[in-house]
């Protein structure tokens, strides 16, 4: 339960039995109980205040919950974030049924999720009626680019304190997991064949292009300076992304690398995953799919510049985080390109020659088994 305070100066005298934004949420004397984060976050984003006694945060601890419903919002990344704490809560309260609204383009994210019951995609009727049906609601979008005190810590880590769990000391649990099957496993294995990789036998290292705003790509021709030079060394290269920008067939002759198996902007986020997976090293500017290759397991290295890294990877392991502050970095601009031209300076300070140590070290310490990488039923 949450007590809820909406000030006279910026509301006026609220009418008694009256609502601000839902028929669930009645104001008498401009003040107002719900019983949902979701509508208490929403309330206060419009100027209402949480006046919640210390009496009812304890009584919220003790609560038990049967049907609870997250609202996931954003990109990829937004989307995995939420993960650890939706883990935590299902081992809290094992016998609750967790259903996940999400967008369409992070569905693919929820598939065979393990410690959920349910995920669909966001449309206003669906999400209303379970909103309505739902003990407790739950909705932290903008933990990682909005709210400044949140901004201050790991992602998952704002989510899993916002909602009152205690944090674990495993660090895994802090992570998002994610889950392929075997069947999937396998068309992965027999699609990168038909393209002369051997997951069994090659050294598999893929490059991701691309993050959802441009401040944040590594310039392209440091990618293909140091694809051919770890072609040359024998490792097989898989290219993957979202934008159309690097797709084989769009790029100049010049662009184009023998030896590069290019899969941006071509295939599914789950066989995107399975690439991933059968890696034995991912590179990836600050993006979603960082995100997925730690949530796989598959040592990483991850590229940053507008975003400190210690506000991102507390919880990685198997991570290496390249980092070269300049004066305006970390600017922390999420939403835009850089203002000193792209490609952004903070993502140009981090060198080929970088990386290449970076994936020598990495490879050497975090070998893979096959194990690790095939599909196991």
């Amino acid at each position: 339960m949450y007590l809820l305070h909406a000030p006279k100066e910026k509301f006026g005298l609220i009418p008694p039995h009256a609502s601000l934004t839902t028929d669930e949420v009645k104001f008498h004397n401009n003040y107002a109980y719900t019983n949902k984060y979701y509508w208490k976050k929403i309330h206060c984003k419009l100027g209402c205040d949480d006046v919640s006694p210390k009496e009812m945060i304890e009584m919220r601890k003790k609560r038990d919950f049967k049907r609870v419903l997250f609202i996931v919002k954003g990109a990829i990344g937004d989307s995995l974030w939420n993960m650890p704490a939706i883990r935590l809560f299902k081992e809290k309260y094992p016998n609750c049924y967790i259903y996940v609204i999400t967008d369409d383009k992070t569905k693919e994210i929820w598939q065979n999720c393990q410690f959920i019951n349910g995920f669909g995609v966001d449309m206003f009727h669906n999400t209303q009626q379970l909103i309505l049906r739902s003990e407790e609601v739950y909705e932290f979008t903008g933990v990682a680019t909005v709210y400044k005190e949140q901004m201050k810590l790991d992602p998952c880590e704002a989510i899993v304190k916002e909602m009152g769990i205690e944090i674990p000391k495993i660090k895994e649990k802090m992570r998002p997991k994610l889950f392929v099957t075997v069947d999937e496993g396998n068309f992965a294995i027999e699609y990168l064949k038909e393209q002369g990789i051997d997951v069994k036998k090659d050294k598999i290292i893929t490059f991701g292009l691309d993050a959802s705003t441009s401040n944040r790509h590594w310039p392209f021709d440091y990618v293909k300076i140091l694809s051919k030079i770890l072609i040359q060394d024998g490792y097989k290269i898989i290219w993957v992304g979202k934008s159309d920008e690097y797709r084989e067939e769009l790029l100049k002759p010049e662009d184009k690398i023998k030896g590069v198996f290019n899969q941006t902007g071509k295939t599914s986020l789950r066989n995107v995953m399975c690439l991933i997976k059968m890696s034995d090293i991912h590179i990836n500017p600050n993006s979603g799919l960082l995100v997925i290759s730690t949530a796989l397991n598959t040592p990483t290295i991850g590229l940053f510049g507008a975003f400190d890294p210690k506000s991102r990877c507390k919880y990685y392991e198997r991570f290496e985080a390249l980092y070269k502050p300049l004066g305006c970095s970390p600017c922390n601009e999420h939403w835009t390109e850089c203002r000193h031209g792209h490609p952004a300076p903070c993502m140009k300070a981090i060198t080929p020659a970088m990386v290449y140590k970076a994936i020598k070290s990495m490879l050497r310490k975090e070998e893979r088994s096959l194990l690790e990488k095939l599909p196991i039923k």
